[in-house]
């Protein structure tokens, strides 16, 4: 009997190591665009304005998708909610640094970032 306590016990600290992670990785790439900012709008030639929509649209995104997400994890399980916002947030970010090269290509990723995040930290 304690071996079987012994696995859930175990599995039960991979399964929160794991979430912990995800939580780190998540933040980290949410918040790297406010920190290199300077640099994208010497680099893309952005206005105030559009550096402002880039910072801004995360977060409207986030706000729009927060009711969808939250009434959703009501109807499927907390943990598929939390996965596919961690690979849509993870996947933006990706798409940011690799695909990005100007204002609406980013604008897109962020977009998609704060959809994403929304999906992470409404269950997380």
């Amino acid at each position: 009997m304690t071996g079987v306590l012994v696995m859930t016990a175990a599995a039960s600290r991979r399964f929160i190591w794991s979430i912990v992670i995800a939580q780190v990785l998540v933040q980290i790439g949410a918040f790297s665009l406010p920190a290199l900012l300077p640099t994208y709008i010497e680099r893309w030639h952005l206005t105030k304005t559009e550096a402002g929509a880039l910072v801004g649209i995360f977060y409207a995104a986030y706000v729009v998708a927060v009711p969808v997400l939250v009434s959703l994890t009501d109807r499927i399980p907390n943990r598929r909610v939390y996965a596919v916002g961690a690979a849509l947030t993870a996947l933006s970010h990706f798409g940011f640094a690799f695909v990005a090269d100007d204002f609406w290509t980013a604008l897109i990723c962020r977009a998609l970032a704060g959809i994403g995040w929304a999906g992470v930290i409404c269950p997380g």
